[in-house]
């Protein structure tokens, strides 16, 4: 079984990459995922395990549960990034298993999320009542403070770190900035690179955009 995870804080192009992973790679093989049921939960999780060692085998049982509705008997897919905290060691020690870093400009980043958090009505309530949906940033904060970007910043550079140190041994890991992401034939030849599938993807598919900012 192969196992391809992006990794990423979010806001870095993974609701576009599943969509064109999901048209390009046999649907009978591979099972692409973005945001899966549960991984809400997982994200509080690994937020919270920023601050706590251990309770590995919670992450295990977590990541387990929740892959196990899409996976299916497929190779599997994810660019979730609220589950990208918790993949358990099991995972990371399959051969099989390659974990791509997507990193984007820390400032980017932040305008980017205070954005989301402002026009969506879910990111609303998860950025201002939800505690630990970001390290860091307590209820409200997001509302109230007027340097909150400055609090976005600082959490793009936590869990990039924390990918770095996390997966950053792995032999099988990868790194790639956002803004590399789209271009021409990368997303094409980390497929072939990581899981050797060779998929060709037009100007025009790449050029696609599925979120703004």
């Amino acid at each position: 079984m192969k196992y391809l995870l992006f990794v990423s804080c979010g806001r870095c192009g993974t609701v576009r990459l599943a969509q064109i992973l999901s048209e390009h790679l046999p649907k009978e093989k591979y099972s692409v995922v973005h945001q899966m049921k549960f991984s809400r939960i997982a994200n509080v999780l690994g937020n919270i395990l920023l601050y706590i060692d251990g309770f590995n085998w919670l992450k295990e049982k977590l990541y387990l549960f929740i892959i196990a509705r899409y996976q299916k008997d497929r190779h599997f897919v994810s660019t979730d990034p609220l589950t990208a905290m918790i993949i358990p060691e099991s995972l990371l020690n399959h051969a099989d298993t390659h974990i791509v870093h997507i990193a984007r400009d820390h400032n980017e980043f932040a305008r980017s999320m205070v954005a989301l958090s402002r026009k969506r009505k879910s990111s609303w309530i998860a950025h201002n009542l939800i505690p630990f949906w970001q390290p860091g940033i307590i209820p409200f904060e997001n509302q109230l403070r007027r340097d909150v970007h400055l609090r976005y910043r600082q959490i793009s550079m936590v869990k990039n770190q924390f990918f770095i140190d996390r997966f950053g041994q792995n032999r099988n890991y990868h790194f790639i900035d956002m803004k590399d992401l789209f271009s021409t034939s990368r997303i094409a030849l980390l497929i072939k690179t990581t899981i050797g599938e060779s998929i060709f993807i037009s100007k025009e598919k790449l050029s696609i955009k599925a979120n703004e900012s």
